[in-house]
């Protein structure tokens, strides 16, 4: 898919949306959270429910997608609730990459093993990072997402080089399938 079939994909999947809806549990409630004031990434939030969380709670966030109109909610619904958020349009599967790091990252629902490997870059030593992603075992239950969305069981680990695990689980969570991991980015 080019990245301008997939922005209109993801436009018109967001276009549909009415409220920027509820932050991620798996981030907000995690006992491996960082403390604020730092710096923290959603790659590919959608329309930056997690990312307004945090920066409601003094972390100084930036929200990457690749659709324009998450990105059009999500500063609506910042400056709504008088908020400080900076969003950057950009796709991930793309071959450009971001020129920024942060104390933390958080990369939910998206699966891309070029990008993943990509990771240790956006999170600087010591940092956190969060990824949450549907297993293949999903597929049990639900045709989608199809299989290339879909990382196969214990592979996460290996995809994420540069980093050591604090919490890996595979399990099914809220009727999905997921691999869920926090790991800190290795000083080199």
């Amino acid at each position: 898919m080019t990245p301008e079939n997939a922005q209109h994909r993801w436009d018109a999947i967001y276009g549909q949306h009415h409220t920027v809806g509820e932050p991620d549990p798996f981030v907000t409630t995690s006992e491996f959270l960082p403390t604020s004031p730092g710096s923290a990434v959603d790659l590919a939030g959608g329309t930056g429910a997690t990312a307004l969380w945090l920066a409601a709670n003094g972390f100084d966030v930036s929200l990457v997608e690749i659709s324009q109109v998450a990105l059009d909610m999500a500063e609506r619904e910042a400056v709504r609730r008088g908020l400080r958020l900076s969003t950057i349009h950009h796709d991930l599967e793309s071959s450009s990459q971001l020129a920024q790091s942060w104390d933390m990252a958080m990369c939910c629902n998206f699966f891309d093993p070029s990008f993943y490997s990509l990771l240790h870059d956006y999170v600087a030593p010591n940092g956190v990072l969060f990824v949450k992603v549907a297993t293949v075992t999903n597929l049990e239950r639900y045709d989608k997402p199809s299989r290339r969305y879909l990382v196969e069981n214990e592979e996460l680990p290996e995809l994420l080089p540069g980093f050591e695990s604090l919490s890996y689980s595979e399990d099914w969570f809220d009727d999905r399938h997921e691999a869920r991991m926090v790991c800190r980015r290795v000083v080199d």
